[in-house]
């Protein structure tokens, strides 16, 4: 009786530390979803307040950046204004806008301008949104 008790109780051992196995050998992979490029910019005129010289009373500023809106980091980010500048931003952690390396001109007065560029990185990855085109127009 003493050995069935015993075999009973290591077979009940047995299935709950198979159960726990598979249990712990199932659980979800938790993988970041990999790094992803986005173009943000913008043409904006702006007006100076009373007191500001001349030059900076009516400027407009174009400018454009890239963020990394992918969870991941990517290495060896460039970013390239059309028929412009280029800038090589270096490694973008996720989330991060490479603000101190935006491509950025200012210019007396307000008229109808535009900014395009696109950008790039080391990894393969989603293009939709590698490429921007802002314009002013629509603000007169």
């Amino acid at each position: 009786m003493k050995q069935k008790f015993a075999r009973g109780l290591i077979a009940a051992a047995a299935v709950v530390g198979i159960g726990a196995g598979t249990a712990l050998a199932a659980a979800p992979a938790s993988a970041a979803a990999p790094a992803d490029l986005r173009m943000i910019g913008g043409v904006n005129c702006q007006f100076g307040a009373p007191g500001v010289p001349w030059q900076n009373a009516w400027t407009m500023t174009r400018w454009m950046t890239v963020q990394n809106v992918g969870g991941t980091t990517m290495p060896g980010v460039w970013m390239q204004e059309v028929s412009g500048q280029q800038k090589y931003i270096g490694d973008l952690k996720p989330g991060e806008v490479a603000w101190a390396q935006q491509i950025k001109t200012v210019q007396f007065g307000c008229f109808p301008a535009s900014i395009s560029g696109y950008t790039w990185g080391a990894y393969t990855e989603d293009l939709t949104n590698n490429y921007g085109f802002w314009y002013n127009i629509n603000s007169f």
